[in-house]
């Protein structure tokens, strides 16, 4: 299987078939799930409601335009891997830091195993267990023993001799059991309890989750003992759920390198991914001041709105994250959004967080009573996200303290 590598927010070209082609721009629609295609980098005016953009070139060449996101789509005799504009190890650092959850599609590929992406596992596993229950859950013939008042199957002699000369009335007996308890259906529960628990989950996952917990047999501790590779031929569906289950229950993930463990089509929208651990990232910064995703305001009488991605307070300051890889000079575009929302909000100080290789020149500007920071993610080569993180919350904090002496000490 060949493997084509893009990266975010970037145009390529490629050599693809129509079939693939078609599949691509099937997907980046089902993806996407909106009118407006998430993941878009804002800066284009077709309203097409796809992940992926296609312009049929010649010779087989196509040209694929791809938005804020990362992951993997699984095509016939191709797997696409989007790559993070901002770096690998940045990027699943960031996403460990949120709450980000995949848009996922059954389209099967294979992928390297590793530690990170659990989240995707486990959105994986509950789309496979929707398969199973809507085709019902097997029974099977299943060994059992119990002390019962009326004989059933087996009965051990010796044993239930002893209960009658101690005066229990009571049955010891051996007997097969026709019931949706076999080793398989409690290798899926198991796998359901280690996901509920899990904090990589969202509430609308939990509640699916839920739901399979009560409908599933209770778990054992011996359902991981089963033998995946012999599977009896009326479990044939069962398999990929069992192999998700698997994975999450002996801890394995992906990674977005190709390999040999089945996966299937994952992407998170990188932009969003982003602005939540930044805001992550801030609240522990700034405690006990409150960091949060703002309702947005409108300006009267026209109603226009304004949204920015965070308001730390008291008192309301305003802050915004762009996910985009910016230079060592202030962006004008930023700049002007981030004093307008300031001003909305009558805030005296707004903070702009980008990502960027090098220093900033000069990290505040004061914009008429206004006071713009701009917090800088490092990235590049021989970054390390820990240090980029500390680095970042150190300058936040700094920030905070010259706009408003005193006021964390006071909260």
């Amino acid at each position: 299987m060949r493997t084509l590598r893009l990266t975010e927010a970037r145009t390529a070209t490629h050599t693809l078939t129509d079939d693939q082609a078609a599949r691509l721009a099937r997907l980046g629609m089902s993806l996407a799930g909106e009118r407006r295609w998430w993941g878009s980098n804002g800066t284009d005016s077709d309203d097409s409601p796809s992940v992926f953009r296609l312009t049929k070139l010649f010779g087989g060449s196509w040209r694929v335009e791809v938005g804020n996101v990362v992951g993997v789509v699984g095509l016939p005799d191709l797997t696409i891997i989007v790559e993070p504009k901002i770096g690998m190890q940045h990027f699943m650092h960031l996403l460990a830091r949120s709450n980000g959850m995949p848009r996922v599609d059954s389209s099967m590929t294979s992928l390297e195993a590793a530690l990170g992406l659990q989240r995707v596992i486990i959105e994986w596993f509950v789309g496979e267990l929707d398969d199973l229950f809507r085709r019902g859950l097997v029974k099977d013939y299943v060994h059992s023993s119990a002390r019962l008042p009326v004989v059933r199957g087996h009965v051990n002699l010796v044993t239930t001799s002893r209960q009658w000369l101690q005066g229990r009335v009571l049955v010891d007996c051996e007997f097969d059991d026709f019931t949706e308890t076999t080793p398989f259906n409690q290798l899926l529960a198991a796998a359901v309890s280690q996901s509920i628990r899990s904090p990589a989950v969202d509430d609308r996952l939990r509640m699916r989750l839920a739901y399979f917990a009560r409908e599933l047999p209770p778990a054992s501790s011996q359902a991981r003992d089963v033998d995946l590779e012999r599977l009896p031929a009326r479990y044939r569906s069962y398999k990929p759920a069992l192999k998700y289950a698997m994975d999450l229950l002996t801890g394995v993930g992906r990674s977005l390198e190709s390999g040999d463990h089945a996966s299937g089509t994952f992407l998170f929208n990188s932009a969003a991914v982003a602005e939540d651990a930044i805001r992550e990232v801030l609240a522990e910064a700034l405690a006990p001041m409150r960091v949060v995703k703002t309702g947005g305001r409108r300006l009267l009488p026209a109603f226009v709105s304004v949204n920015p991605d965070l308001e730390i307070g008291p008192p309301p300051f305003t802050g915004d994250v762009k996910y985009k890889i910016g230079d060592r000079s202030w962006n004008r575009q930023d700049l002007a959004q981030a004093v307008l929302f300031a001003a909305a909000y009558k805030s005296p100080h707004a903070v702009i967080a980008d990502f960027a290789q090098m220093e900033v020149l000069h990290p505040s500007l004061k914009v008429g009573d206004i006071q713009v920071s701009r917090l800088r993610w490092a990235i590049g080569d021989g970054t390390d996200p820990e240090d980029s993180e500390r680095r970042f919350a150190e300058s936040a904090r700094a920030h905070i303290e010259q706009s408003a002496p005193n006021l964390l000490a006071r909260l």
